[in-house]
């Protein structure tokens, strides 16, 4: 019997570790990944934005289908297929020709995520991108996925390497 009331307290530390932990971690999470391309900016514009150049260099997109819209531009939406089908809803909020765009986008139920692209002409052939990303958890569940901050930044700066061999090809 007494061995019984050991396990049923170490089972209690155990689940209100799991449970501490889960508080611990951060709802929000923010950073930036920065790369030059040897293109123009206006092709590094169109290679973000474009649907049909973005399943070329993003990893694990499956496909993108327009929702909402005529073509790119402020208010359109599009939903991201994923892998394990994860679709998501993408709304484009900031759209200025050539220099920046943000979308908003959010996987129901799960997480939310900014993605702030600037676009910067360094001379005529060379452009500079900064890709600042912002993640929000919309429940416990999906907390813990936001604790693993640097493997979110090196898959960005995996994604901008990947847009940058696409475009520079």
């Amino acid at each position: 019997m007494k061995i019984m009331r050991y396990i049923g307290i170490f089972m209690l530390f155990i689940g209100a570790g799991f449970f501490g932990m889960l508080l611990m971690v951060p709802s929000e999470l923010e950073y930036v990944v920065n790369e030059d391309i040897n293109v123009p900016a206006s092709e590094v514009f169109k290679g973000i934005n474009d649907p049909e150049d973005m399943v070329k260099w993003m990893t694990g997109l499956k496909s993108v289908k327009q929702v909402k819209g005529d073509g790119p531009g402020v208010h359109s939406e599009y939903d991201l297929f994923y892998p394990q089908d994860m679709i998501m809803h993408r709304t484009t909020n900031v759209y200025d020709l050539d220099s920046r765009i943000v979308n908003n986008g959010e996987v129901k139920d799960f997480f939310n995520r900014i993605d702030d692209y600037t676009i910067k002409a360094l001379d005529s052939s060379k452009t500079r991108i900064s890709w600042k990303v912002k993640m929000k958890s919309l429940n416990m569940g999906s907390r813990m996925i936001l604790k693993a901050e640097d493997t979110h930044k090196n898959n960005t700066a995996e994604n901008l390497t990947a847009l940058k061999t696409y475009l520079e090809k």
